[in-house]
């Protein structure tokens, strides 16, 4: 199938058919045929593999025009939020267990208190950049009239919407440096997992 992605408004159209593996990116414009939509583990090469993920990673982000630097704390968090969720989720769906225990398990974690200290401990052991820095104090002054001010009190609030700001801020701005910091935030649960 070929689509078009439209560069003002990041939507997907269908063009036409098309057949054979063919992929292009030049003018937004992707092809994709499911016969040829293989990985690196049943006999698709790893450059197959590589393009799938790019184009991948293209359609899960803002539009390339997006300017991290000059969104609001807020919607840096927004999206901080939902890229940490997706996070915790994909790590704990497997093994398989009941519905009410992963979901307790993921709410424990993605809760104002779980991300506080799991941002002091991010902040004392990973060494970030001053971009980085400026993003957690935006984050940190950013509105919390949104968020109930609950037991852990408001500085709880603040740290919890400063992490999310960076992971937002970095997934759009950073890729790899999104990808460092998720890794040692796995590490930091495979801990608190006993792995």
């Amino acid at each position: 199938h070929i689509y078009q992605i439209n560069p003002h408004t990041s939507k997907l159209s269908r063009h036409q058919i098309h057949h054979g593996p063919l992929k292009q990116r030049s003018n937004r414009l992707v092809i994709l045929d499911e016969s040829s939509s293989s990985n690196c583990n049943d006999g698709g090469s790893s450059e197959e593999s590589n393009d799938d993920l790019s184009l991948f990673t293209e359609l899960m982000s803002p539009i390339s025009s997006a300017q991290p630097d000059q969104m609001s704390a807020s919607s840096l968090a927004y999206l901080g939020d939902v890229v940490f969720e997706l996070f915790i989720r994909s790590r704990y769906v497997w093994p398989q267990r009941r519905m009410p225990v992963l979901q307790n398990t993921v709410v424990g974690l993605v809760n104002a208190e779980a991300q506080s200290k799991l941002l002091q401990k991010f902040v004392d052991n990973f060494a970030l950049t001053p971009a980085e820095q400026a993003v957690l104090a935006r984050g940190r002054n950013a509105s919390l009239t949104s968020r109930k001010k609950g037991k852990g009190g408001e500085s709880m609030y603040q740290d919890s919407t400063a992490f999310e700001a960076l992971l937002g801020y970095t997934y759009i701005n950073d890729k790899v440096r999104f990808t460092e910091m998720i890794s040692w935030m796995k590490l930091e649960l495979d801990k608190m997992d006993g792995m």
